[in-house]
């Protein structure tokens, strides 16, 4: 799901993508979570997001996503639950 999320903030056309910020599990950063503009992002392949500095990122990792400094999508913290929390408004 976060994939397609992301797919539509770079292709909708009432979407600004350099607005958005993504966080996703980083072990080793504090809390163990990076936030980084989207703008950092490079491509979207198949099952990773492939970073400017190289970096692939799992969209599995990817907990939330957020622009203009709104909740769009947040990962489900539950086990076994569904995954899509989009949010509106």
């Amino acid at each position: 799901m976060a994939k397609r999320i992301l797919d539509m903030l770079r292709w909708h056309p009432e979407m600004n993508i350099e607005n958005c910020r993504v966080t996703y599990l980083h072990r080793g950063s504090e809390g163990n979570l990076k936030t980084i503009p989207a703008t950092d992002i490079q491509t979207l392949e198949g099952g990773f997001m492939i970073m400017v500095d190289g970096a692939m990122v799992p969209y599995h990792r990817i907990v939330k996503i957020e622009c203009d400094n709104r909740l769009i999508w947040k990962k489900s913290p539950k086990k076994g639950g569904s995954d899509d929390h989009i949010h509106s408004g």
